[in-house]
C-alpha cells in the first residue's frame, strides 16, 4: 500500500526522502538542545547541497533552523523546523 500526498505526484523519491531524514535528525538535535548533534546535522546539510541532493531552496531554510539553533533560540528553531516540516513533507 502506497500514500500519496496531494501536490506531490506519487510517492518521495530516494532523494527527497533523504532529506526529510536530515530535516528530522536536525529537529531532533534541535528538541535536545544538542549544540554538538545540530553541528553534525549542519555538516551533513552543508554536504549534501555541496552534491547537488538539496536544492538551494531547502539548503536556505534548513540553516535557517541551524541558525537560529546556533544563537541559542531553540523554540524558534524547533518552530521554523516544525513549521518547515508541515509545509514540505518531502524537498529536493
Amino acid at each position: 500500500m502506497s500514500i500519496l500526498l496531494p501536490g506531490c505526484g506519487g510517492e518521495p523519491s530516494p532523494r527527497e526522502l533523504k532529506n526529510r531524514q536530515e530535516l528530522e535528525a536536525l529537529l531532533s538535535a534541535v528538541a535536545l538542545k544538542d549544540a554538538k548533534q545540530v553541528e553534525l546535522d549542519a555538516k551533513r546539510i552543508d554536504d549534501r547541497h555541496a552534491s547537488g541532493e538539496l536544492s538551494d531552496a531547502a539548503y536556505g531554510e534548513l540553516r535557517e533552523v541551524v541558525k537560529d539553533a546556533r544563537a541559542g533560540d531553540w523554540a524558534g528553531a524547533e518552530k521554523r523546523g516544525y513549521a518547515l516540516r508541515e509545509s514540505k513533507p518531502y524537498f529536493k
